[in-house]
């Protein structure tokens, strides 16, 4: 999770451009089946991206659905809607889901201290007033809080608790960078990923269960989302895309302590379950709940982006969209949907590239879809 808008926002910011200076391409020209069979591969090999996965969303309806190259240059294994992404701060999409259902079952209130919830960690003194660091603060990046992102570990290291990590114990990069209040909580936008550390301790707490099981249990199973998961084990892995960095060379598959931020793993098929499932009540939320948590909250607006609960909306000339984007090394992904349309695109690639491809093809579906 290196930068809160390495996909969305810089994919926006060249359909802006390119979208003023040519002509709205229309559904009847092309469709949208022989636009994206045409240029992803061409993109893919331009990039030197292995593999991506796209699928597209119209009035709620997967339109389109399929993988592009490879997961596995080596064994020349080909991306499928089964294939498996890190998605990095997507991730926090998730955790706001989860986070949402113990509010909505009366475990959690939004308003006051998070600290109210919290007995193995608590936030270092300040100068700041703490009692203002809420889960909707948390959640809309308004609490103040330091920690922008997490990189990974190797496979082999030693994680840190998740106590150890907040206190800034992360080594050899993030070591000594404790998650704490650095500006007045509910004053201002400051994206933070140790915030979301902070709900992944929160949901532990108040359930007494590990962050991946309550999230298996309580979100992913509920939606019938299968082969995602916050637990990298055997079946996970087998499934798994390998990791690519810029010079096109496999990586390891990093680890993380702060999964709610940064450390989801999941298919095409199964995010665009997820992604059909906000538009309509659901085993795990209610449309007003998920309305709510894509409301911007006022105080969060910037001249780029805005958030609700969990929620990011991007506005570029034409176009507003409303998810995240995802950010770790050898991967990239977009969640990008329209909630007054019901439309949307979804973005997994494999390489460190990755959001090189994207930009093209979200030019490609934004002129596509104005009519």
């Amino acid at each position: 999770m290196k930068r809160l808008t390495s996909i969305l926002l810089a994919g926006l910011l060249c359909m802006t451009t390119n979208m003023m200076s040519q002509p709205a391409a229309t559904k009847e020209m092309k469709s949208i089946d022989q636009l994206m069979d045409a240029e992803i591969p061409l993109l893919l090999e331009r990039n030197k991206v292995p593999g991506m996965a796209v699928a597209i969303i119209e009035n709620g309806a997967i339109i389109y659905e399929k993988g592009h190259g490879f997961g596995d240059m080596a064994n020349q294994t080909k991306i499928s809607t089964h294939t498996g992404f890190n998605i990095g701060s997507i991730s926090k999409l998730f955790t706001a889901w989860g986070i949402m259902k113990l509010v909505n079952d009366g475990k959690l209130d939004l308003d006051v201290p998070v600290e109210n919830y919290l007995t193995r960690w608590k936030l270092p003194e300040s100068e700041f007033d703490r009692s203002k660091v809420t889960i909707r603060a948390i959640l809309s990046h308004s609490a103040g809080l330091s920690v922008h992102g997490y990189p990974g570990f190797h496979p082999d290291d030693e994680l840190p608790s998740l106590e150890a990590s907040l206190n800034g114990e992360n080594r050899p990069v993030r070591d000594n960078e404790t998650v704490k209040v650095i500006l007045e909580p509910q004053t201002q936008f400051k994206y933070s990923g140790g915030g979301y550390t902070i709900l992944q301790l929160v949901i532990e707490e108040v359930t007494g269960q590990k962050f991946e099981i309550y999230m298996q249990e309580n979100v992913f199973e509920p939606l019938n989302m299968s082969s995602t998961s916050f637990i990298l084990d055997d079946t996970i892995l087998a499934k798994s895309a390998k990791p690519y960095n810029e010079l096109g060379e496999e990586i390891y598959l990093e680890r993380f302590t702060a999964k709610a931020a940064a450390g989801l793993h999941t298919t095409l098929e199964d995010i665009s379950a997820f992604a059909k499932a906000q538009f309509t009540d659901n085993a795990v939320l209610t449309q007003e709940t998920v309305q709510e948590m894509v409301t911007i909250i006022p105080i969060t607006k910037t001249q780029r982006v805005a958030y609700g609960l969990g929620y990011a909306t991007y506005s570029f000339g034409p176009i507003t969209v409303t998810g995240h984007s995802g950010t770790n090394t050898g991967w990239e992904a977009g969640f990008m949907m329209d909630f007054e349309k019901n439309d949307g695109i979804i973005l997994l690639t494999n390489s460190s590239n990755g959001k090189k491809a994207a930009f093209s093809v979200l030019q490609t579906w934004a002129k596509w879809r104005m009519k």
